[in-house]
């Protein structure tokens, strides 16, 4: 396949460990050490090559990058020989990208600012455009919310894909993340987390606490280092960004997030000679069975700028992917496992499950159906809660919007709502989701609400295709299982619903959950609340034609309720209602406090 043409903006230590990789790789050819994908999409480790770069020390400008990369400041380990590349370093602009503590500071362990011009918008762009460039691959520093803005506005303008290694907020934020999308370019973004640094360790902990019944009272994460990082964020005011970024991917995967006194994760102090490596200490402390106190500490020492390459590498071939099938706007799973504040997060498991679901998408009617949600309940065993279901609160976000955004990232892009109970509110916050996200959301109205789930599905029927997907706005899901089951493919005559064939799970309430029997070629024989004999249960998530709708209608005329399950028994008579076996991925209906309290406990 062709080359990978990059941008680098920043030719710090992140941008030598990459670039020194692309080489080291290509040297040794060799796949089993330091990569998640030595394959992505096609592309493997060694097609990326650099074609522009802009620094703004006076040691790198001007100088061929395979020089610039080993030139102080930088301080990172050095484990490949770079040829000569003939891309010349050119002058970036500075604008916030240097705090001021900084010329004070060691020639050898500080920045020097170039002398002469900088560049202008207009300069980046023509740059951008004759280097050819597919992704532009953003290292300034901590705190360089101007500077950042700035060379976005040059993405856009010049048409590159970009990735946003640091934490000031593009990709995760809705109007910068439209922007992108508007153009057709697309980002991953924002932070990147190391292959196996501090973050990722303590989110694995803390996911293990939640995972074992553990609960987190208290912790911090303390790093320490000497590379021109940590020493740009010895000004306290430019850090407010970066620690939002390792806090909330924290916080995340916690049961029950902590209150602010009891969390501390941030850059503690610059030690020179320990110049690119990265000490961190990791303290957990909690409650075991019967309330026991227990605690645990972790003290991590990496190589910090080979540890985030390890990523980036990845990152940049997802970007790539994106541009060659023509998707824009931020990569919801490529943001989520390789970055530390995504638009939206997933746990590290779901995400990663999504990376691989991107890289290799299965033919299918992702992209191409409709998925109708049903909204209108009253909810009220979940009253206590919130007055409205689908606005109901988890870990900070809507129920529904949790729903749409779990579904929009398994590949559907259009959505039709059904409201009725509190129709106006839930209304409301759709309009503004869908303004916000810049996802397409019609609202129906059902005057019926109060009867059987089926009318809701019917009310909606002028606003769908032939195929769509079916959802429940209080059941939360796997991306991965909708992705799978649009790959999988529907029955035109018929439905295909997601079957959970674990009967005990702790997670079921077992009075209220649809229960479903199957013959062992997966076709439902039965669906219902009260059937005995059943071997699976109803995950209400569905792909189904508009034969559904007319299973339902036919059963109202018959004198039934009119539910989704009855037009499902009606389908399942007819031999066209199938089973789609979930295995054990995670999945949960929202329908009162103690499942509201799961859902807390579960959901990143």
């Amino acid at each position: 396949m062709a080359k990978i043409r990059v941008a680098i903006v920043g030719v710090g230590n992140c941008a030598s460990s990459l670039v020194q990789g692309v080489a080291y790789y290509r040297e040794i050819n060799d796949n089993t050490v330091g990569l998640m994908h030595w394959d992505l999409g096609g592309y493997d480790a060694t097609d990326m090559e650099v074609t522009a770069a802009w620094d703004i020390d006076e040691r790198k400008v001007g100088t061929d990058l395979s020089e610039a990369i080993f030139a102080k400041p930088n301080c990172t380990a050095v484990f490949a020989q770079v040829p000569q590349s003939g891309i010349v370093v050119r002058m970036g602009a500075v604008l916030d990208g240097m705090a001021d503590h900084m010329e004070s500071m060691p020639a050898d362990r500080s920045f020097r600012v170039a002398k002469g011009g900088q560049p202008d918008k207009a300069d980046i762009v023509a740059t951008l455009k004759k280097a050819g460039v597919d992704v532009l691959v953003n290292f300034l520093p901590v705190g360089s919310e101007d500077a950042v803005k700035f060379y976005m506005e040059c993405a856009l303008e010049a048409g590159v894909g970009v990735v946003n290694c640091m934490p000031v907020f593009i990709a995760s934020n809705p109007e910068w993340e439209q922007r992108f999308k508007a153009k057709g370019l697309p980002i991953v973004g924002d932070d990147i987390k190391a292959q196996f640094g501090a973050t990722i360790v303590h989110r694995a902990l803390t996911n293990l606490m939640r995972q074992r019944g553990v609960r987190l009272d208290r912790t911090y994460q303390l790093n320490t280092g000497g590379n021109t990082d940590f020493l740009n964020m010895m000004d306290r005011t430019r850090l407010a960004s970066k620690k939002i970024s390792k806090t909330e991917a924290v916080q995340a995967v916690l049961a029950e997030r902590l209150a602010d006194e009891n969390i501390h994760v941030g850059p503690s102090d610059y030690v020179p000679w320990l110049n690119d490596n990265k000490l961190c200490f990791l303290r957990l402390e909690g409650a075991l069975f019967g309330a026991v106190p227990m605690n645990i500490e972790v003290r991590l020492s990496v190589e910090d700028s080979p540890n985030s390459a390890g990523v980036v590498i990845d990152a940049i071939r997802c970007c790539k992917l994106a541009l060659d099938r023509k998707e824009g706007g931020a990569l919801i799973g490529p943001s989520a496992f390789f970055c530390k504040h995504p638009p939206t997060q997933f746990t590290d498991d779901e995400a990663q499950r999504m990376v691989e679901s991107f890289i290799h998408p299965a033919p299918g009617l992702a992209g191409t159906v409709k998925c109708l949600i049903v909204a209108a309940g009253q909810g009220t065993r979940l009253r206590d809660v919130a007055p409205s279901k689908p606005l109901a609160d988890i870990k900070g976000v809507a129920l529904i919007e949790r729903v749409i955004e779990t579904a929009h990232a398994a590949g559907v892009r259009e959505f039709v709502v059904v409201t009725g109970y509190e129709a106006l509110r839930v209304e409301a916050f759709l309009e503004a989701l869908a303004s916000r996200r810049g996802i397409d959301i019609t609202c129906v109205r059902n005057p019926d609400w109060a009867k059987a789930n089926g009318l809701s599905v019917a009310a909606a029927e002028a606003h769908l295709g032939e195929q769509f997907v079916l959802l429940m706005a209080d059941h939360l899901f796997d991306p991965t299982i909708l992705s799978d089951l649009l790959a999988r493919g529907g029955d035109p005559k018929g439905a295909v619903l997601a079957v959970d064939r674990r009967l005990k799970s702790p997670l079921i309430d077992p009075a209220d959950v649809t229960r479903v029997e199957t013959d062992a070629l997966g076709a439902i024989r039965s669906i219902g609340k009260g059937i005995a004999g059943h071997n699976g249960l109803d995950t209400g998530i569905f792909l189904a034609s508009k034969a559904l709708i007319a299973a339902i209608r036919a059963d109202l005329k018959d004198g039934g309720e009119g539910g989704i399950s009855d037009g499902m028994r009606r389908l399942a008579s007819a031999g066209h209602a199938h089973a789609f076996e979930i295995g054990d991925r995670f999945w949960l209906d929202i329908d009162d406090a103690v499942a509201h309290g799961e859902a807390e406990r579960v959901t990143a």
